[in-house]
């Protein structure tokens, strides 16, 4: 490992499975799997907000994606069981999607006015689905990928996950948002439907035979013996403190400023989306000069500056500017640490538990920062936006500064 780049390298060429084909495959698989995290994330607490729901309610949505963080749990038998005929990850990749296309036209009879508890309780149900695609891919990811193309795949996925915010936002919301909810949900569900076909398509991870030592229930937290993932997870957690918030509140300071959800979609996910696009993009070369800890490291700065700041600006009345920079802001803070911690964990990942690995860090990490955004969203209208923020600039300033010290650190391990 260079200490000039952060991130684990080798000479030579990219081999078959990281070629541009490979990594345009890894876009979309974030795209298609990032429209329904998308509009959970964004959609789902809009028109509850916009229906008249209290933030508790909001806060539940964060909490009902609880499985999503819960991966873990089944992630080995991801590593174990696949149709190597269609492809051993494509399989659950597949698996999940039909999943989620039956669960949005569930999703579409409910009524954010009358019945959100329905609804949260589907959401809880989609996250299962979501979290096996999630984990699937990123188990591929970690198998194919070679060392060198670890943030260009990193970067590239959450580049697809930010398109998908935009075209949801523009596409589903903002266009769509005055025929209400069903129409929203419905046509979401039709999108997802037609992506299972273009994922049987997709010229990747064909006829893989299963790993010779597959991974056991027991072994599922085999990772954090490597001192190096205790220590990512750690950084990241505490990194992630004000992003976490940030993202529980978005919703609620949108409608709360005064915009509508269609507006609020507007500027939560296509605008959102592409400030998001650009970051990732940007932050990429970053991570392979100066290397990935440097990066987290100036993201935690970032992220607590932002926080410090708009806790000033919110201990006034909410205004229509200032809770659409805090959305944008936040958006690209949450992105730019995507490609630089995902980087760093790919090579610490075994590639006969790869899934299994990667939703042990996910699922430590997503409990933790899940649980900051729904008490965040669920304590807003009792402790106010202002205190909230101030907490949270705390902790990214204490996970800046670890990730400064771990600069070295990782390389002479």
């Amino acid at each position: 490992m260079q200490p000039s780049a952060g991130i684990e390298r080798h000479a030579g060429s990219p081999t078959q499975e990281t070629a541009d084909g490979f990594i345009a495959a890894i876009v979309f698989l974030g795209f298609a799997q990032a429209t329904v995290g998308q509009f959970v994330a964004h959609g789902v607490p809009l028109f509850l907000r916009d229906a008249g729901q209290p933030s508790h309610i909001i806060g539940l949505v964060y909490i009902a994606s609880i499985p999503y963080i819960l991966k873990v749990l089944w992630a080995p038998l991801i590593d174990r069981y696949g149709l190597s005929r269609i492809g051993h990850f494509r399989s659950w990749v597949i698996g999940g999607q039909i999943g989620a296309f039956v669960l949005l036209l569930v999703l579409a009879t409910g009524d954010p006015a009358e019945t959100p508890y329905q609804l949260i309780a589907t959401v809880m149900l989609l996250m299962i689905a979501m979290a096996t695609q999630e984990a699937s891919v990123s188990g591929l990811m970690v198998k194919k990928l070679a060392p060198q193309d670890r943030a260009r795949g990193s970067a590239y996925r959450a580049a697809g996950s930010a398109l998908a915010g935009a075209i949801v936002g523009a596409g589903a919301l903002y266009l769509l948002a005055d025929f209400g909810w069903a129409v929203v949900a419905t046509t979401l569900a039709m999108g997802v439907g037609l992506s299972v076909f273009i994922v049987m398509l997709l010229p990747f991870d064909r006829g893989d035979p299963p790993p010779a030592i597959p991974p056991t229930f027991i072994s599922q937290f085999t990772l954090f013996k490597d001192r190096r993932a205790r220590r990512l997870l750690v950084v990241k957690i505490f990194v992630g403190m004000g992003v976490a918030l940030t993202y529980g509140l978005k919703s609620i300071v949108l409608i709360d400023a005064g915009y509508s959800v269609a507006n609020a979609a507007l500027i939560s996910l296509v605008l959102g989306g592409a400030v998001a696009f650009a970051s990732v993009l940007v932050v990429r070369p970053f991570v392979e000069r100066f290397g990935a800890y440097s990066v987290l490291a100036v993201v935690g700065f970032g992220v607590a500056i932002f926080c410090s700041a708009f806790a000033l600006l919110f201990t006034s009345k909410l205004s229509m500017a200032n809770a659409a920079v805090f959305v944008l802001v936040a958006n690209a803070l949450t992105f730019a640490a995507y490609p630089a911690s995902r980087a760093l964990l790919m090579g610490y990942c075994g590639k006969e538990r790869a899934a299994t690995d990667f939703a042990a860090f996910g699922s430590a990490e997503g409990v933790f920062l899940l649980a900051v955004a729904g008490i965040g969203a669920t304590l807003a209208d009792q402790l106010g936006f202002s205190n909230l923020l101030a907490v949270a600039a705390v902790g990214s300033t204490l996970g800046a500064l670890l990730a400064w010290r771990s600069r070295q650190a990782d390389e002479a391990l």
